[in-house]
């Protein structure tokens, strides 16, 4: 679901709840406080999305370009893509997504079979030396955040960990994996 329709739906959720009761205080929007958040939440996810990137690409190594291991993850997050599909999320054309899924179809990271349902489309699955290469790059991108978070005290983590709590509940989409399945 984009997020535009989940703010829409969180805020209908939340001018259901009737003015006096326990929960009305939590659920009033507080303009001020979400720009606030908002304008800090622009200032810091680049420099977290940096060390995410240098980190995946250090893991990455040899094994995959950077814009073949988003394409991989993408299959991975949607299974039974096409490459049509492959393309919109890259922002590159068919041509170009059809040749880098052919390269993973060729390392034998991903699968292409023809749909059941139409054999004009092929549908894209990572398989399980794919979903293994996915894990390896994964996990040590998790050990490099976590190495670089050791420094923080024992109250700043877990106030991260409820910040990144909400975040996901606001932002995250349904395909996306359970905070703590997989980076």
């Amino acid at each position: 679901m984009p997020v535009a329709a989940r703010s829409v739906r969180a805020a209908k959720a939340a001018s259901s709840i009737p003015p006096g009761s326990p929960n009305s205080r939590r659920a009033e929007p507080d303009a001020a406080r979400a720009a606030e958040c908002a304008a800090q939440l622009i200032a810091v996810v680049p420099g977290v999305m940096d060390a995410l990137r240098a980190s995946m690409r250090s893991n990455i190594g040899d094994a995959l370009s950077v814009p073949q291991f988003r394409c991989l993850g993408f299959i991975a997050r949607n299974p039974a893509c096409s490459v049509s599909d492959v393309a919109a999320f890259l922002g590159v054309t068919m041509p170009t997504a059809s040749a880098m899924v052919d390269r993973l179809v060729r390392a034998a990271h991903v699968v292409a079979v023809t749909s059941s349902a139409d054999r004009r489309r092929t549908e894209l699955r990572v398989n399980a030396p794919g979903k293994a290469l996915l894990d390896r790059i994964r996990g040590g991108a998790r050990r490099d955040m976590a190495g670089a978070l050791a420094s923080v005290g024992t109250a700043d983590l877990a106030a991260v960990q409820q910040a990144l709590e909400v975040l996901h509940r606001v932002f995250a989409n349904d395909r996306v994996p359970e905070v703590g399945a997989t980076l």
